[in-house]
């Protein structure tokens, strides 16, 4: 699915930082353009792993470039591959052995 990603354009000394519109608190960065659709979709399984997430349609990039607060940047879609994205919470057993 193609989710708007808003882009800080780096330079030679800075990675191009990414925000996530579509999911807040998620954010990455990329040193080449071309690493940009892998660091996203590692970003994205990250930020959601285990969480109850509506993955329905993203934000219409329209919209999102009316928006003030996403200025001097640039906009790609990239195509995430929510298949790989697990939301259902996973159940961990932890023991602990203390010695008396």
């Amino acid at each position: 699915m193609l989710y708007p990603v808003y882009i800080h354009v780096g330079d030679e000394n800075t990675a191009h930082g990414m925000i996530f519109p579509d999911f807040p608190g998620c954010f990455s960065a990329a040193d080449e353009w071309q690493d940009i659709p892998r660091m996203a979709q590692e970003a994205l399984e990250c930020h959601m792993a285990g969480e109850d997430v509506d993955l329905s349609v993203p934000s219409a990039l329209p919209e999102l470039t009316r928006n003030p607060e996403y200025h001097d940047g640039v906009w790609l879609l990239v195509d995430i591959d929510v298949s790989r994205i697990e939301t259902a919470p996973k159940r961990v057993n932890i023991s602990c052995s203390v010695n008396a």
